[in-house]
């Protein structure tokens, strides 16, 4: 789990390198005067950073995901805050 969150982190880094980065050292500050005019920049913006929060994510919901049933419950229960079996 580590090794794949640890290589999505560096496609995602590379990602926002390509995205603001280069065309930074290419165009210099004017690269983000135009992103506030560029509607598919924003739109990109805005992936690479709900990306970059499920990955920081991740890791407390993936056990969740891959466990039996009463641990699912415990998860449930305690990202919930509502501690109570019925």
């Amino acid at each position: 789990m580590l090794i794949l969150l640890t290589l999505a982190a560096l496609f995602l880094a590379f990602a926002v390198f390509c995205m603001f980065g280069l065309p930074y050292m290419l165009m210099g500050p004017r690269m983000f005067d135009q992103l506030a005019e560029r509607r598919d920049q924003q739109v990109m913006a805005g992936a690479l950073l709900a990306a970059a929060i499920s990955l920081v994510l991740a890791p407390f919901f993936v056990p969740g995901l891959i466990s039996d049933g009463s641990r699912v419950q415990v998860m449930a229960e305690t990202l919930t805050g509502f501690i109570g079996r019925a």
